[in-house]
Order: structure tokens, then C-alpha cells, then sequence
């Protein structure tokens, strides 16, 4: 029988070509899922959920990429203090639906809620990383993110340190993906993803989801320099850099 497969990431890590690409294999994503604006492979009702648990753990940002991050601690101390009914439905729907996968960047900390709700040895965990540099290039260049190199790896190392942290908790196996091993080296990353999971997913379920070139990194040094430009316009001319702690909140409490 087929486990579930939940998978942790900071986020702008390439993570929503990972769960395409394992979703190829019959695993449910649920009734919808978000696009921003490709697709993410993120259950919508999964996202809405997490968001809530972070409202209601003091956090009010829609994402997780702030100085400092969502308390773990008051996430895991919800379960005493709210209605857990709307998230064991959840659940129960999921497991109807049964294999399922969660990918959702709120889930390095909101696991710290789930945890108690979800038969763990019924899950596959991935932990999916990619290059900071690259990641860093992408998110100026493509998402227009005016964030500095140096908070950007903040944000990354919080997502990753908390999801190593859950899983030394619970003595639970992992997959490490990192996506430049997906894209550049792609036949070994998913023969250890198969072996990881038992499927027998191939190059094709790949090139299904991920539209660009295989066998190569996706940003040069040429980009990077672009990326440093840009970032550079955005920190003194337009006066746009995104700085630590945000002070407006984009989602509201309640």
C-alpha cells in the first residue's frame, strides 16, 4: 500500500515541480489547487487551513518568508485552545481520497500543529532545498522580490532548520531533494525518489511539469549579475526593498 507523501520547503525552492512530478504516479492533490499563477500542487482548502493555524498563533502574514518566523511553540500549544473539528475533516478527506501529498511552504511550521492530528508512519517525507544563489536569482528576476541575498537565506534556513527539527523529533526517515539535482541530474534524483516511495516515476513525468531545459542549473552568472542590478534599483532608486520585520500586514486577524 502507497504511503502519503507530505513535502517540507522554505518555498521558491522548485518544490511544486517535486510534487507534479509525484503526483504523476495517482497521488491526490485535492479538489483544487493554487496557481501563482503556475501551478503549485497545493491543496487550496490545505493552504487556507495552514494560514489559520498561523492567525491564530500570532502570525499574520498570508506566507512564511518574515524576520522572524512563526512561532513553532505557540503553533504546537493551538490544539489546546481551538475547535480541532474543521482539520480532522480535513483529514478524514484526505485519507478517503488515500494516496495523498501536502506541499505547502506554512507546512515547515504548521507541522508542528498536524503532527498530533496525523498517523505519521503513514507518511513518506521529502525535505526540498535548492541553491540559495539560485534561488535568490529567481526571486528577483521572475517574482520580483526585493529581498537581499542575506535574507533570503535567513527566511530558507528558518523553513529547513524547523523541518529537520521535526523530523529528529520523531525519528522519521526523509528524502533531501535539492532542485538542482532534479533538473541537472535527473535520472539518479529520481531513481532516489523511487526507491524512496516505490514508484517507477521517469524523465517524461518530469518534462510533463517542468517546462524548462534539463541537464543544466536554471540561472548563469549572467543572471546573476541582472539579479544584482535589479536588486540594486530596487534597494536605492525605487526604494523598494522589502526590510525585516514587516510592519504591514497583509492578512488580517480573525
Amino acid at each position: 500500500m502507497k504511503h502519503n507523501v507530505i513535502i517540507l520547503t522554505s518555498g521558491m525552492s522548485g518544490s511544486s515541480v517535486l510534487a507534479g512530478v509525484i503526483s504523476q504516479s495517482g497521488y491526490w492533490l485535492g479538489k483544487a489547487t493554487s496557481r501563482a499563477p503556475f501551478d503549485t500542487y497545493e491543496n487550496i482548502r490545505l493552504i487556507e487551513l495552514n494560514q489559520k493555524i498561523l492567525r491564530q498563533a500570532g502570525y499574520f502574514w498570508k506566507d512564511v518568508a518574515d524576520i522572524p518566523p512563526p512561532s513553532t511553540q505557540k503553533i504546537k500549544a493551538l490544539q489546546e485552545d481551538i475547535d480541532l473539528t474543521e482539520f480532522n475533516y480535513f483529514i478524514d478527506e484526505c485519507i478517503q481520497h488515500k494516496p495523498f501529498l501536502w506541499k505547502d511552504p506554512r507546512l515547515s511550521y504548521t507541522i508542528y500543529f498536524w503532527e498530533k492530528l496525523l498517523d505519521l508512519s503513514t507518511f513518506k517525507f521529502f525535505l526540498m532545498t535548492r541553491d540559495l544563489k539560485q534561488s535568490w536569482i529567481g526571486g528577483v528576476l521572475r517574482a520580483k522580490r526585493a529581498i537581499s541575498l542575506e535574507n533570503q537565506k535567513n527566511i530558507e534556513n528558518n523553513c529547513t532548520n524547523q523541518a529537520l527539527r521535526f523530523f529528529n523529533e520523531h525519528k522519521l526517515d526523509y528524502c533531501h531533494v535539492t532542485f538542482e539535482d532534479l533538473i541537472s541530474n535527473p535520472q539518479n534524483t529520481l531513481a532516489k525518489i523511487n526507491r524512496f516511495i516505490d514508484e517507477k516515476l521517469t524523465i517524461d513525468d518530469i518534462q510533463k511539469i517542468y517546462k524548462g531545459s534539463l541537464y543544466s542549473i536554471r540561472w548563469n552568472e549572467i543572471d546573476y549579475l541582472k539579479a544584482r542590478l535589479r536588486f540594486l534599483y530596487y534597494r536605492y532608486i525605487a526604494k523598494e526593498e522589502i526590510l525585516f520585520p514587516r510592519l504591514e500586514r497583509i492578512v488580517k486577524n480573525g
